[in-house]
């Protein structure tokens, strides 16, 4: 019989051995650093290591370096028509001056994870938006690692047999992840992508849909996670109007065309779709293809969490 997925342990669901090495910093790496690093790893979060020890304690996202280095490009000024963030002052300060004192923000503290205890604790911390844990083997001392939401994600789509009791044929309005009375932050195309991105970080979202501002239907989508490798020209660019700053990032076509679900998508489409294409979210959409709801990883393990 099949492990079910709240009684798997880390080393069962991701042994250290299939992830990559930790990549962390020590608290005295400056503004500077920590984006050249984050941008030459490819990663959106990094670790950070105590004063006095190894131990990590700390994890600064992307969004909270890219709201410092903006914060210092644009001063003053509400609209600029121009950035030049590489020469903005205080870049050379620690990283530490990014970190938040909000203990809503997941940079406030690291949520940790025994290598050898059932994952439940992890996986109701992953329902509340806690994107990522740190892995300690407490026993073993093997190198410690990260365990994302996207792991748990992809277990599931590989076994669905660990959670016998769901029906992965049944639609996601039957699952009660569709039809919430949830409020969607919304960015328009005729908006800077500036504009769009400090609503996004002023109400702590990882990602916001863009949508046409005559026929309100989606159009791109704008996520921390297509802002990896970002560097210091490409951040200029958040002064052009948002889809144009889009069409500028890697991955454009997959962004200006974002995949999407409806209420009567099964879960198991949902989750091909999330695990095969990399994503953190999927818009929900109406017949008219405009947004009615979001599904994020966070909602899906609350539904696994409790099974």
């Amino acid at each position: 019989m099949a492990t079910k997925l709240t009684e798997l342990t880390p080393l069962q669901l991701k042994g250290s051995a299939d992830k990559p090495s930790l990549i962390a910093a020590k608290p005295v790496i400056t503004v500077r650093e920590a984006l050249k690093d984050m941008a030459k790893h490819n990663i959106t979060s990094l670790p950070i290591y105590s004063h006095d020890s190894d131990n990590i304690v700390n994890i600064v996202n992307l969004i909270d370096v890219l709201n410092y280095i903006i914060k210092e490009a644009v001063a003053d000024e509400k609209l600029p028509n121009t950035l030049d963030s590489e020469k903005s002052h205080n870049l050379g300060n620690p990283i530490e001056v990014v970190m938040t004192l909000d203990s809503e923000k997941e940079s406030y503290r690291m949520f940790t994870t025994d290598a050898n205890e059932p994952i439940l604790t992890t996986l109701e911390a992953f329902s509340k938006s806690v994107h990522r844990s740190l892995v300690i083997d407490y026993t073993n001392k093997v190198p410690q690692y990260i365990l994302t939401q996207t792991d748990i994600i992809r277990y599931v789509y590989a076994h669905p047999e660990s959670l016998p009791g769901i029906d992965f044929n049944a639609s996601l309005e039957s699952f009660g992840l569709s039809g919430r009375d949830r409020e969607i932050v919304i960015g328009r195309d005729n908006e800077t992508a500036l504009n769009v991105y400090r609503r996004m970080a002023e109400r702590n979202l990882m990602g916001i849909p863009i949508i046409n501002h005559t026929t309100n239907q989606l159009v791109g989508n704008l996520s921390v996670s297509d802002l990896r490798g970002l560097d210091y020209k490409s951040i200029n660019h958040l002064v052009l109007p948002v889809l144009d700053f889009l069409a500028t990032l890697p991955n454009a076509d997959a962004i200006l065309n974002p995949l999407t679900v409806k209420k009567d998508s099964t879960l198991r489409e949902a989750l091909k779709l999330i695990s095969e294409s990399h994503l953190h979210r999927l818009w929900i959409v109406n017949d008219e293809k405009k947004v009615i709801d979001v599904l994020t990883l966070s909602d899906l393990i609350g539904v696994f969490s409790k099974v």
